[in-house]
């Protein structure tokens, strides 16, 4: 009888390394496939910001005009605001949802005659412009494309 316990027990100790070694080696074989799509990824990222000048594009411009309502241009015309003030938040609101960009947190270059807000990002540029006198709102937006 003592002969069989030995048995049994080598016998689950080898069950057991057998189904470790294969969860080790699934495990190995599934976090080297996640690194190369990573690694290529990367790659292809590089090679596109590093010959972005030699990728051929056409960029996408848009501009487009409006006037702020006039309940809100008070909230703009009054001289209070300096250079580090954000955008009211009513008037924040309502050019966000007239232009579909977000504004809330971006910093505008203030001065006596215009709100200034520069909106830079990856393979496109925009900028807004908001006469403080007439309130009128001028945006324009470039995308260069998806590689770019």
């Amino acid at each position: 009888m003592n002969v069989s316990k030995p048995s049994n027990i080598s016998s689950r100790n080898r069950s057991r390394r057998s189904v470790w070694l294969r969860l080790l080696i699934h495990s190995h074989w599934m976090s080297s496939a996640i690194s190369l799509v990573g690694m290529v990824l990367f790659a292809i990222t590089g090679i596109t910001l590093n010959h972005a000048s030699q990728i051929e594009t056409q960029p996408i411009t848009q501009n487009r005009s409006e006037v702020l309502p006039t309940a809100l241009q008070p909230l703009i015309q009054s001289p209070v605001h300096d250079d580090t003030s954000e955008l009211p938040a009513a008037v924040s609101d309502w050019l966000s949802k007239k232009f579909a960009v977000p504004l809330h947190g971006r910093q505008p270059d203030w001065s006596a005659d215009e709100i200034y807000i520069s909106m830079p990002a990856p393979g496109a540029d925009a900028w807004m412009a908001i006469d403080r006198l007439s309130g009128a709102v001028e945006f324009e937006s470039t995308s260069r494309g998806l590689l770019t």
